[in-house]
Order: structure tokens, then sequence, then C-alpha cells
């Protein structure tokens, strides 16, 4: 278990060993701190069939297949784009009849703010009356997004990111060597997001963000040319603009850059609009950097 999870983890497995747990838990927070892993950890102990005292055997039947991610009574329901009713209604179907295994249905949903609006529908009655021995974990980074109707049958954890020494102590122990808290806060502080971006060779890294941006401070190079190379990435180009304006606000009190803060808030609602010219808004926000 990730260690700025042991605490909840221990509640879940607690309440549901006094037979309290929620048949409908909703864990919203940040991308990349791992409320992934929770789930599907929590999906393990639910389907257990003798669970240990920190969480599944992983010696019994029902731990060897949901490691060979072949159990009959675990679903996990995820979607490129949105989530649509038919994948809810197939999903409900799996579960409605019994646990082939005799013992607890786990249906898990990721990005469930992209249900659709049909589909949240589909799955109310559902999370108000759920089939016996049934448990439904929806996960998402955007919980405002979710319909009201959804959020108040479910039990919601709301995480944060984790702290910065907890986060960079388990990259250590992934073999992250190169992080640090200023690496770590240009992700957004989510560990494993740092970790994936640090791992992959494709795509804009920070290290290679702040080169180039520091071009541009010193007149090196200017905002068009920059703003053409990274269009792809335009939305963690403004988080990562965003970012550098406040730390600068916060060491200088200079109106100039609590001006260059709000106009990244704006590029960041702006690039929300599909078709939007990713180059054109990133141009006009880096020329005011440049």
């Amino acid at each position: 278990m990730l260690p700025w999870f042991s605490p909840v983890s221990q509640r879940f497995f607690n309440r549901l060993m006094e037979r309290r747990l929620h048949h409908a838990l909703l864990l919203a927070g940040p991308a990349g701190i791992g409320k992934g892993i929770l789930a599907r950890w929590l999906g393990k102990v639910l389907l257990c069939k003798q669970p240990v005292s920190d969480g599944a055997c992983g010696q019994c039947q029902s731990c060897m297949l949901f490691e060979a991610e072949t159990h009959p009574d675990y679903l996990q329901l995820m979607s490129e784009k949105q989530i649509g009713v038919d994948l809810i209604r197939d999903g409900i179907r799996k579960l409605s009849g019994t646990a082939q295994l005799g013992g607890n249905k786990v249906m898990v949903i990721f990005a469930a703010d992209s249900l659709t609006e049909s589909a949240a529908n589909a799955l109310l009655k559902t999370l108000e009356e759920p089939t016996g021995n049934t448990y439904i974990l929806l996960i998402t980074d955007k919980i405002q997004r979710l319909l009201p109707t959804i959020l108040s049958r479910c039990e919601k954890q709301v995480f944060s990111v984790p702290e910065s020494h907890l986060s960079l102590e388990w990259l250590k122990s992934q073999g992250v060597t190169n992080a640090s808290v200023a690496l770590l806060k240009a992700y957004g502080g989510a560990p494993l997001r740092l970790k994936g971006a640090l791992e992959q060779q494709e795509g804009l890294s920070y290290q290679l963000f702040f080169e180039r941006f520091t071009q541009l401070l010193c007149g090196q190079t200017d905002a068009l040319e920059l703003a053409r190379e990274w269009q792809e990435n335009a939305e963690q180009v403004v988080n990562w603009c965003q970012l550098y304006a406040h730390e600068q606000y916060i060491q200088h009190q200079q109106s100039e850059d609590q001006q260059r803060f709000s106009h990244c808030l704006e590029a960041k609602r702006v690039l929300q609009h599909p078709g939007v010219n990713k180059s054109v808004v990133l141009t006009g926000l880096l020329s005011l950097f440049a």
C-alpha cells in the first residue's frame, strides 16, 4: 500500500471486518496520487476469503484469481472518452447475479466524472438498492463534474496530495533518485505523475520546459517559437507557467507576476474549449513572460 494511504486503508479494513463499510465509496483527489491503487487494494480485500490483519491474504483462490486478473466477481469499467449507458448497464447486469465464488462482488468505475448523464442515471438505482454483498468503488480527479445525485449516494473520501517527505521517500524506494521537492511541485505534488514523467522517454519533461522557458526569459527565443513547439502539451505548459508566476509573486510581491498568474488561469479555462487553437493561446500567454 502507498504510505500516504495507510491510515485510510486501515480504516476501510477495520470497517469491513466490522461489517460497517459503505457499499458505494467515492475516492476523489488529484491525478497521480494512486487512487486506483487504493481501489484495487480494497477490491482484493473485499474478495479475499481469509483476510489478515493488514489486508488480503494473497494465498486463497480469490487472491490468486485477482492477481491473475481473472476474478469472476471483480469488474473494472473505464473508457478513453466517456463512460456510456451501455457499459454501465452491462456492469450492473454482471453485478446482479450471485457471486461465482460465493463472496462479495466488486465494481470499480475509473474516471467516474466521465459518466454520461444517462449512464449516471442508470447507475443510481444500483447505488440506492445494491444487490447483496455488492460494492461499487468510484474514482475521480474531478469531483465537481459528478452529478449531485451520484455524490449524495456515495460515501466520499477526498484526498489531497501527499506530504512531500512521504512522496520523496516512496519515489526513492521505487528507484527514482533524482526527485526533489521542486520537481515534485512541478508535477502538482503527485508522486505517480512525477515517476511516470521521469520514466517516459517521449513528451515534454519539466527539465526541458525550464531550460527553454529560461531562454525565453533571457530573450534567447520567442513566444511564438515555443508555442509551436509546446502546443501538444499546452495544458501542462500553462500549469508550469502558473507555478512560476505564483512563486515569483510570493518572492517579490510584484503586480506583474499576479497578472501573469491571472492570465494562466484564463488560459487554462480557454484550453477547455474543443477546437481551440492551442498555439495562439500559448503565444499570448508566453509573450507576457518574454
